[in-house]
């Protein structure tokens, strides 16, 4: 959505007093005082229900982002030095990637990763280990700095890769896991990244709905191969696009077939589709500092050894009209700290309180907290419960300080993932979208990722 994005972060020194004695995340009491319609009382029960639902969750490998101890936050997997890139490099590694989550527990941990190459639809490829990595099938994590100057003691991890003692050989989707040393069948969690040998060039754009009915809510995204010098014995069925907006898997288009092949180009220019929900601009906060409110915040307090925080009651926006007046970074998050220098480990933490007014309890599906906040996907700790009484939905989710974007997404029962729903669409708003050209050849047992591009919705304004 809007590409730009100004943040005044203010460094006001380091503090130089040792940070509280909490050890892990324990919420068990009540809040606040009903005093107003956006101070809000967060229930004991269902706070730590929130904090612990995740326990519960078997260590069973999912092959998407996933967190499945519940010590370990702010999993990030990004470009170096550049933290709102997609987890994508090249072949040849001339980039890296920047792998870092915080363990809430006290003591350092032996934690180490790996790699498992994937097929274009993050199934695990056919693929031994020996085929895809060059040196160890392991790689131990061992940097690792503990937090300063924060009521929420934990310790921060990072580590880049590839490394010189583990680098894949072929290009395609992998999934990065990590795990204690000696118990890779116990993930702690797992990150989806791609690895590019680019091999042909990607063209496309991003336009208004061809369709009538549609031309005003969703976005047409239509695109061609150009592989000159790169032979492509069968367009249709060796070539497997995939669409994705805003870094989201769940509503990722896949299966598209060529419409016609001429030369060394293959095009694909649908209708139907290939259209996307042009949705809405992200909702947004800021908890870079704990001591003041910035726009978004309702209320800020420090209880019991934690920050709480009570972000101001929002509304559905599905029948209003656009208004383009935010500015947001299309789902991401950056992790800052004013008060400090290293936002890595003087970033505190924060219950943070979503409240939603809504007149009814949804009957066809559950409503998530979502975005890069989620890690893209819909955990327990996200869930949006409905307080009967109040007439909203709520959830309480703990988070690192910084600057969030985030919406409200239906999970349907049924299936499929709807954020019109609450949010609205129209075609006027910015997303950025990335066509991924996968290629199985003949004879081949895997996946190439040959190619790439990324489109913009914001010529349409």
């Amino acid at each position: 959505m809007k590409n730009t994005l100004t943040l005044s972060i203010f460094c006001c020194g380091l503090l130089f007093s040792c940070g509280g004695s909490k050890k892990t995340a324990q919420f068990n009491e009540s809040l606040y005082d009903d005093e107003s319609s956006e101070i809000l009382v967060i229930d004991e029960t269902e706070v730590d229900e929130t904090i612990s639902q995740d326990l519960t969750l078997e260590n069973t490998l999912r092959y998407e982002n996933a967190i499945y101890n519940p010590s370990i936050h702010s999993v990030q997997l990004h470009p170096l030095r550049f933290e709102m890139g997609n987890p994508l490099i090249h072949l040849s590694f001339k980039d890296s990637l920047l792998l870092s989550f915080d363990d809430l527990s006290s003591n350092p941990q032996n934690y180490a990763y790996t790699l498992i190459h994937c097929n274009a639809d993050w199934t695990p490829s056919d693929l031994m280990e020996s085929e895809y990595l060059e040196g160890f099938y392991e790689e131990p994590i061992t940097d690792y700095q503990f937090s300063f100057n924060t009521i929420q003691n934990y310790v921060h991890y990072q580590t880049v890769i590839p490394s010189a003692n583990l680098k894949p050989s072929l290009s395609g989707n992998y999934l990065l896991i990590v795990f204690k040393e000696n118990q890779r069948d116990q993930p702690i969690l797992s990150q989806r990244m791609m690895i590019m040998d680019e091999k042909v060039s990607v063209k496309g754009s991003v336009k208004r709905a061809t369709d009538l009915e549609q031309r005003n809510y969703q976005h047409e995204i239509d695109f061609s191969i150009h592989h000159s010098g790169y032979e492509i014995d069968n367009p249709f069925g060796d070539i497997m696009p995939i669409i994705t907006q805003n870094s989201r898997w769940d509503n990722a288009i896949s299966g598209l077939q060529a419409v016609f092949v001429k030369d060394d180009e293959i095009v694909y220019d649908y209708e139907d589709e290939n259209l996307f929900d042009g949705g809405n601009e992200y909702r947004f906060f800021d908890i870079q500092s704990l001591r003041y409110l910035s726009e978004r915040l309702a209320d800020i307090s420090f209880e019991a050894d934690t920050h709480k925080v009570v972000l101001r009651t929002d509304e559905a926006r599905r029948f209003q009209r656009y208004s383009g007046l935010a500015q947001d970074i299309n789902g991401k998050r950056l992790i800052r700290v004013q008060e400090g220098s290293r936002n890595a480990i003087e970033a505190d933490y924060a219950l943070v309180r979503f409240t939603l007014q809504y007149e009814h309890e949804i009957s066809h599906g559950d409503l998530y907290v979502f975005g890069q906040i989620s890690d893209y996907g819909f955990p327990e700790s996200h869930l949006m419960i409905y307080n009967s009484e109040k007439n909203y939905y709520e959830a309480n989710i703990y988070l690192k300080q910084g600057y969030y974007n985030y919406e409200y997404v239906l999970k349907k029962y049924e299936g499929g993932n709807i954020n019109r729903f609450i949010e609205g669409t129209h075609y006027q708003t910015v997303n950025d979208y990335h066509v991924y050209i996968y290629h199985r050849p003949t004879g081949e047992s895997y996946d190439q990722l040959i190619g790439i591009q990324k489109l913009t919705s914001k010529d349409l304004l």
